[in-house]
């Protein structure tokens, strides 16, 4: 074989690893080190806390802070499990950050730890309420005009819903909550059923339901990481 041959065949292996790097739908071919997410940082915010109870359920009697705890924690735990990102939350029982300020500076509080660890990811968790006890369903909410936050909205709602959540489908919503608004992180708030419908009460706090929501939530934050 002459040597211009074997360029050729060189040139041909470089140029055939190159691509092997991308896929033919030009995404990039990630590898089991980039799902392991080593090097990031989540902060997940169980919402309300303290004096602070958030709703209450009309049939169970469900108080959403401690379910925005469980919740939280069941969260924690699954991605640790999955991944070696580092996992914050922002209150570790039932206590409120600032309890001695009012609603503005404890949310502001909130904020805060994510900046100060810099979180490549914010997740504020809660259950909703209406009047009208007929209403039902999964929320996640993303801060107005920030348009990362509204494609990270739409996976961790999409990958919760794929673990057959019975429940509406509510959507993502452009919102302007404190948490989202100044928050330097991609950040969702999401409201994961209402404490005013029997329905969603009984299914927030069926330990099937929440195995399924910390499932779809890790996948949502694995996918969102490596997409």
């Amino acid at each position: 074989m002459n040597k211009r041959a074997i360029l050729f065949l060189i040139t041909m292996l470089i140029v055939g690893t190159g691509f092997s790097l991308v896929s033919a739908k030009g995404q990039k071919n990630i590898s089991k080190e980039d799902f392991r997410l080593s090097g990031k940082t989540i902060v997940i915010d169980p919402g309300h806390g303290g004096r602070d109870r958030g709703t209450t359920g009309k049939i169970l009697g469900t108080i959403e802070k401690d379910l925005n705890l469980q919740v939280a924690q069941n969260i924690k735990k699954e991605i640790e499990g999955r991944t070696d990102a580092k996992v914050i939350l922002t209150r570790e029982d039932d206590t409120s950050l600032l309890p001695e300020t009012d609603q503005k500076e404890e949310l502001q509080a909130r904020v805060k730890v994510a900046n100060d660890y810099s979180a490549d990811l914010y997740i504020s968790i809660h259950h909703d309420a209406f009047e009208d006890t007929n209403v039902k369903g999964i929320t996640t909410h993303f801060g107005v005009n920030k348009r990362k936050d509204k494609q990270l909205a739409k996976i961790v709602q999409r990958s919760i819903f794929s673990k057959k959540i019975d429940t509406r489908d509510r959507g993502v919503q452009g919102s302007d909550f404190l948490v989202l608004r100044e928050n330097s992180s991609p950040a969702i708030l999401i409201e994961l059923g209402f404490t005013s419908n029997e329905d969603d009460e009984r299914r927030m706090n069926s330990a099937v339901s929440q195995a399924k929501t910390q499932q779809g939530i890790a996948d949502g934050i694995i996918e969102y990481f490596t997409s």
